[in-house]
């Protein structure tokens, strides 16, 4: 393991942090500006370059969360990786909770997420509810207008991660990726049964009822 060596005002620094209460990470982020200067500072003097890189991420965090975030929508992390396999799923939501079509087989997105970034990052999700039935095609381009794209199989199991208990108030649809299943163009849904989360599918044909959500990416 690598040793560094920190100067002097590191420890006051520490010191001013938990004298406001804000000990670890939180401490970071309710006295961003003060780990700015020192991070710039440790970065400049070559220690702890990797530090750049977490001042960036809770600066945007800050940035984000000090700004209005609209009714609905929720900041959330994702790294856009493969989604776990079927069974470590099944871990997750419980045996039988899990649709067959998240075995691995290929997904593909619509045509309005196919250049999207996929940068690890922060993005901004939004839980849509129209108060109506709708289609799916219908739903897509009415909040493209608003600056928003449908959210895929993969940024649904993303959201689903920091947000647990939200899809047992309703179901969330994800049209952003479909997989083939019967002939079927089918996309991710988060759901409960009895209390229980599930992670489904539905038909992107499908006619939606007025009760449920969709999972919208702010551009």
């Amino acid at each position: 393991m690598a040793r560094y060596s920190f100067p002097a005002w590191s420890k006051d620094l520490q010191e001013r942090v938990n004298a406001t209460g804000g000990e670890g990470m939180p401490g970071i982020v309710q006295n961003f500006d003060l780990f700015n200067l020192a991070g710039r500072l440790v970065v400049k003097n070559g220690f702890l370059a990797e530090f750049e890189v977490l001042l960036g991420r809770y600066e945007k965090i800050v940035i984000i969360q000090r700004s209005i975030l609209a009714e609905g929508e929720y900041l959330v992390p994702v790294i856009y990786a493969p989604l776990p396999s079927f069974e470590k799923l099944e871990q997750e939501f419980g045996k039988g909770n899990v649709s067959k079509i998240f075995d691995g087989r290929p997904f593909t997105k619509h045509a309005s997420c196919i250049n999207v970034d996929e940068a690890h990052g922060d993005y901004i999700f939004l839980v849509k509810h129209f108060g109506r039935e709708i289609n799916s095609d219908t739903a897509i381009a009415e909040m493209d207008k608003l600056g928003y794209r449908p959210a895929t199989h993969i940024e649904a199991y993303e959201f689903q991660k920091a947000h647990p208990d939200l899809q047992r108030q309703f179901y969330i649809v994800a049209l952003g990726s479909f997989a083939e299943d019967g002939g079927d163009q089918c996309v991710a849904v988060l759901g409960s049964y009895f209390d229980r989360r599930v992670f489904s599918i539905r038909c992107y044909g499908f006619k939606w009822d007025t009760g449920g959500r969709f999972l919208f990416v702010r551009k």
